[in-house]
């Protein structure tokens, strides 16, 4: 069955004109009036297996296609019906799921069908997508590329959401002509990468879910008859979904705390695959887009520690008397926001030449290698684990930066399981990761304390008085801080590891 690679972009609404006219000038440029239906179970089935079915009218023709999610975030598979017949106005096909019988997305269908009660397995329409499309097939870089920018609305009941967004979907060629062309479109647009579909927005329009949306990771499926290409390649494509889905929430204006703490998530699972798997794959070089990564993941710990961590202490300080328990100045808190830093033109190069090497498959995960993937990993996760051992008995005299240091190698090694957790005894990997647990918390902990006493002592400072009541108080918190600490790592250093 076909697999559609697209990447999507965000347009800002005043872009659309130029863009429009741009696409109008090439030759076979095409304008089409597209009106879908989305079908799905009351209790929504299909989107909760990420699948999704509609009915498409374009001109006097009808098509039904099925997709359902492929590899990357960016790859899906499709399979398409033409609905040929006479229809009025309103009239729409009877939508039909056993036109995609035989396929693997029909197999997907029909478990997602089966997934509950039988008799709430009726097909409904749910929501609407209504667009212009405005269509170009180009040759880019050796590439067959479509361009398709639609301007429209998504509609579900009273409710509806604008859509205005261009799509390069490949035809034939290689995935790096995509990228670039992407690129190319961030730059002279400012547009921004999304990988959250039009029946995404369209169900959670349906469910009345118009705020933000978390997106937690998901561990790869690795075998150990894997190269360690097609391991690193797994691995690298689990953390970089987590971190689109999120930033594309932030890039549309949909996000709160928990939506960017995920998305630092996925940047630190992904500087854990390329660090610790890199070595699998002789020549793998993430220098195009990694450190620019590692610098979004930096500015949006900055924003955590202003935002978060000063309002996190707020409550305590006030509960423990304090006469001025704001830890920040509303100036401080408000700069420098997510939004801001998911919007740097450099960054959103960075994702897409960071989705090029996922999209890569013969460099990457066909590349041979000397290096044993077993062997490696179990080496890997021995010397985090005796690092940490060592690290638990000296943590009492480090200074801050080493034990900032800690708290990054015991992450590391939490990730670097989560990652690999497929190829070792589920039971075992849940034991373990259950023992660092404490460890990482009381780690976490004792860095946002460090955190909100030099926010603190920075308040006393420029403002003296009262709030230096916030700086004695947050600082008699270190000794059972750091009791907690050691004790937890302790424990955890003690623990039966799963490998």
């Amino acid at each position: 069955m076909p697999t559609e690679t697209e990447i999507k972009l965000l347009i800002a609404l005043e872009r659309a004109p130029a863009i429009d006219a741009a696409l109008r000038r090439l030759p076979l440029s095409h304008r089409a009036t597209l009106d879908a239906r989305y079908f799905d179970t009351r209790d929504g089935r299909l989107a909760r297996h990420g699948i999704a079915l509609r009915l498409r009218k374009s001109g006097r023709s009808w098509e039904q296609t099925l997709k359902a999610a492929g590899r990357s975030a960016v790859e899906r598979e499709e399979h398409n019906v033409a609905r040929p017949g006479r229809w009025a106005a309103e009239e729409v096909p009877r939508i039909d799921p056993f036109l995609h019988r035989d396929t693997q997305a029909g197999a997907l269908l029909q478990a997602a069908l089966d997934d509950g009660d039988a008799a709430g397995a009726e097909l409904l329409p749910i929501y609407r997508v209504s667009v212009v499309r405005r269509t170009a097939p180009i040759e880019f870089a050796g590439a067959n590329i479509e361009i398709a920018f639609d301007l429209g609305w998504i509609t579900a009941g009273e409710r509806s959401e604008r859509v205005c967004e261009i799509e390069y979907e490949l035809k034939g060629g290689d995935a790096a002509a995509l990228v670039s062309l992407s690129q190319e479109a961030v730059r002279a647009h400012g547009a921004l990468l999304s990988v959250v579909s039009k029946a995404e927005r369209g169900d959670r329009l349906a469910q009345g879910a118009s705020g933000a949306s978390a997106h937690k990771a998901a561990s790869p499926r690795l075998d150990r008859a894997m190269s360690g290409g097609a391991l690193l390649h797994a691995a690298l494509r689990s953390c970089l979904a987590q971190v689109l889905a999120n930033a594309s929430e932030v890039a549309a204006g949909r996000w709160d705390e928990e939506t960017v703490h995920q998305w630092r998530v996925g940047l630190r699972r992904l500087r854990t695959a390329t660090r610790e798997l890199g070595p699998l794959v002789p020549g793998f070089d993430a220098a195009a887009w990694e450190p620019r990564l590692t610098a979004a993941f930096r500015a949006l710990g900055a924003f955590r520690d202003r935002d978060t961590v000063a309002r996190s202490f707020g409550p305590r300080l006030a509960e423990a008397g304090s006469p001025d328990p704001e830890l920040i100045s509303q100036e401080s808190a408000a700069a420098d926001d997510p939004g801001a830093i998911v919007g740097d033109t450099s960054l959103q190069c960075a994702l897409l030449d960071a989705l090029g090497a996922v999209l890569a498959t013969p460099s990457v995960a066909a590349a041979g290698s000397a290096v044993d993937p077993a062997a490696h990993i179990a080496a890997r996760l021995d010397k985090l684990r005796r690092r940490l051992k060592r690290d638990a008995k000296a943590f009492a005299k480090m200074e801050v930066a080493e034990q900032h240091a800690v708290r990054k190698r015991v992450k590391r090694l939490r990730y670097l399981t989560e990652l690999v957790r497929s190829l070792y005894p589920a039971g075992k990997v849940a034991r373990w990761l259950k023992a660092l647990e404490p460890a990482q918390e009381a780690l976490g902990q004792r860095i946002d304390l460090l955190l909100a006493i030099e926010l603190a002592r920075d308040r006393a400072q420029a403002q003296g008085g009262p709030a230096w009541f916030n700086v004695g108080w947050l600082v008699a918190q270190l000794p059972a801080s750091s009791r907690s600490c050691i004790k937890a790592q302790a424990r955890a250093a003690k623990a039966r590891p799963c490998w």
